[in-house]
């Protein structure tokens, strides 16, 4: 039998961490969830998950950002894959194609909010490769 993969949310909207986090609970993941940037940094190295699913924009205007910038120089974290989610993602211009090779902020996907489980759980499944029957 196959491990369970485990995921990382760091967000500071509780409600969309329970409700995102059961869901991937009943699918099968391991979910370990931070309300605020620097519990999310720490969290990401005491459980070296499979993935991370991370709100650009918290507490701090751009606290989501320089996360993800501690991960991608962190040589034992710069591997695990991201997933970007952001609710104001036209009102602060963030674009993401999939093919950009931009150092401040490239996940491997990115989703607005609110975000669609189903959506969701297909993107978690393709950057996890994932493939179900």
């Amino acid at each position: 039998m196959e491990k369970k993969k485990k995921i990382v949310m760091i967000d500071d909207n509780r409600d969309f961490l329970f409700t995102v986090g059961t869901f991937l609970e009943r699918n099968g993941y391991i979910v370990a969830t931070a309300d605020e940037a620097e519990a999310g940094l720490k969290l990401v190295k005491q459980e070296a998950p499979d993935l991370i699913l991370l709100d650009v924009m918290m507490e701090m205007l751009f606290s989501g950002f320089e996360i993800y910038r501690q991960l991608r120089i962190d040589p034992d974290l710069k591997d695990i894959p991201i997933i970007g989610i952001s609710g104001i993602a036209d009102e602060i211009n963030v674009k993401y194609d999939g093919s950009s090779d931009n150092e401040y902020f490239n996940p491997e996907e990115f989703l607005e909010k609110p975000v669609d489980n189903e959506l969701l759980l297909k993107k978690v499944e393709k950057v996890l490769g994932i493939t179900k029957p």
